[in-house]
């Protein structure tokens, strides 16, 4: 199903909405239909490694906020 991500341009609330055909999102906060559609990130899943990525030792993302250098590498 497509999941398409908004910010109303009434409310400046931000939310999600799965739209089907031709139907028309609107805000869940005002109601209004005047929506700018947000670029999305998507996830992918791979059944065949159950691994999750190492951790960065600053604690954030990786090579953020340890002066550009990484560990990882």
């Amino acid at each position: 199903m497509p999941i398409f991500e908004y910010v109303c341009a009434g409310c400046g609330h931000h939310f999600e909405a799965i739209v089907m055909g031709s139907e028309e999102a609107a805000c869940p906060k005002c109601n209004a239909h005047e929506l700018d559609q947000q670029l999305s990130k998507f996830a992918a899943h791979s059944k065949s490694s159950s691994q999750s990525a190492p951790a960065c030792a600053s604690g954030g993302p990786c090579c953020m906020g340890s002066g550009g250098s990484c560990d990882m590498n």
